[in-house]
């Protein structure tokens, strides 16, 4: 849970986007893709991490594999196949949901339940056009996007097509939290971590993080001077509420433990840990280089810490 995932070396039988596999473990998953498109009987062809695709029922010429090579990583390689083949196949369900979803996309009533609000990294929201979606910049590098959530996926919202719904975005916004809250519960327990112990948020769903949205109204979650966050995918968060100098451990053991989280996946969201306080977040900085760490906190912390050295 708390590992920190380093990269192996390519051995050049491994691409770099997939270095994370070993050399059985690639060669299984690159066979089992290749498997399940020629199932298909559908021309493509596989290029540095992308399915190139001529016809067919995904509704897309492209697909990524990273994310799926991540959930197979986690797995025992006897269950590539089934991974594999539920995510693509989860695809095709998906062309066709929105297909018939098209025909209602303007009745408000009709799509209010599928509106939700989801966490992505500002990474992923510029690659595919920050202009093109509805949400906000929430901390650091972490953007709370908009979405309509389908049963088989997660796509963004564009602005042209909220506006036969006659709803503002802060409407949306506060519609999507409230569906995504009633909708994906998110499994909290204490875990012991070193000479400290945090709360560790997970669940299935895409949508752990969250949780970010419920600090207030979840006692344990925020301590007298607020909590120190983490992010680093969609099934997980880390949060320590602080109440004394043991913060400065607790940040030394969950930077690389958020770092590491977040090169291991799936759904990799941000390696950056947050401070939260006075309903603010706040993004702390650091450096992680050849096993060294560099702390470099923002004045205000710094405030707090000077101010719970002298507790």
């Amino acid at each position: 849970m708390f590992s920190i995932f380093k990269k192996k070396g390519n051995n050049g039988d491994i691409p770099e986007w997939a270095s994370f596999f070993t050399n059985s473990e690639y060669q299984t998953f690159d066979k089992e893709v290749n498997r399940y498109f020629e199932k298909l009987k559908i021309e493509f062809s596989i290029n540095d991490g992308i399915v190139n695709l001529v016809e067919n029922e995904f509704g897309f010429d492209n697909l990524g594999l990273t994310n799926v090579a991540q959930v197979c990583k986690q797995e025992k390689t006897k269950y590539y196949r089934e991974i594999i083949s539920e995510h693509f196949d989860s695809l095709i369900r998906t062309h066709k949901f929105e297909l018939e979803f098209d025909k209602i996309a303007d009745n408000f009533e009709k799509v209010k339940k599928y509106i939700g609000v989801r966490l992505y990294d500002n990474e992923y929201v510029s690659y595919i056009g920050k202009e093109l979606t509805i949400g906000r910049d929430f901390a650091g590098d972490i953007y709370a996007m908009i979405v309509l959530d389908f049963p088989d996926s997660v796509l963004s919202i564009k602005p042209e097509q909220i506006k036969p719904w006659n709803k503002s975005v802060d409407e949306l916004y506060e519609i999507g939290k409230k569906n995504i809250r009633e909708k994906y519960p998110i499994n909290l327990s204490k875990e012991k971590f070193g000479e400290f112990s945090i709360m560790f948020g997970n669940a299935d769903h895409f949508f752990t993080p969250n949780i970010v949205f419920d600090l207030e109204t979840k006692s344990e979650l925020v301590g007298t001077y607020g909590s120190i966050i983490g992010l680093p995918h969609r099934h997980s968060a880390l949060i320590y509420p602080i109440e004394n100098l043991e913060v400065v451990k607790a940040i030394n053991g969950m930077i690389p433990a958020v770092y590491g989280m977040n090169q291991e996946g799936p759904g990799s969201l941000s390696n950056n840990i947050f401070w939260y306080f006075d309903n603010k977040f706040t993004q702390l900085p650091y450096k992680l280089e050849n096993d060294k760490l560099q702390f470099i906190p923002p004045d205000n912390f710094v405030e707090i810490l000077n101010k719970l050295e002298k507790e």
